[in-house]
């Protein structure tokens, strides 16, 4: 039993650093445009086109560690420590602004304290926008 979930777990972090690893010169192109410096407000438009997109996103590259019920609980969480952040925290999250979490889900967040969360080079300026949409639906304090 144990064995099958520990083989799970690795995969899901190999998988994990393959993504956060690769398209160097994407990363360079995207960078540009979205430094870690940039202080400007993200603007999200919260669209149920743009909140579906973000939920496929967030399934397909956020779940193995923060769950498909974004709390922190994917099958990968078991290894970390810290864990992942709950997202549906809204009394955590609400504090977050937008373009905070589109730095942590572009650099990673070593640079804000939460060493276990990869970078995210692979995803568009407008994919990790539509991830902060769906983020921001998981919040319990959150009202479309």
């Amino acid at each position: 039993m144990i064995r099958p979930l520990l083989n799970f777990i690795c995969a899901a972090l190999l998988a994990l650093g393959f993504v956060s690893c690769g398209e160097d010169e994407k990363l360079n192109s995207d960078t540009k445009e979205s430094s870690p410096n940039k202080e400007a407000e993200i603007q999200i438009s919260m669209s149920r086109d743009d909140i579906l997109k973000g939920m496929d996103i967030y399934r397909n590259t956020c779940s193995p560690c923060h769950g498909s019920d974004g709390k922190g609980s994917g099958p990968a969480s078991a290894v970390f420590n810290p864990k992942p952040r709950d997202h549906t925290n809204g009394a955590y999250m609400d504090k977050l602004t937008n373009a905070h979490l589109f730095k942590v889900v572009r650099y990673g967040g070593q640079m804000f304290g939460y060493p276990t969360m990869p970078a995210q080079p692979n995803l568009s300026d407008e994919e990790i926008k539509q991830v902060v949409c769906y983020v921001r639906t998981l919040s319990n304090t959150y009202k479309p």
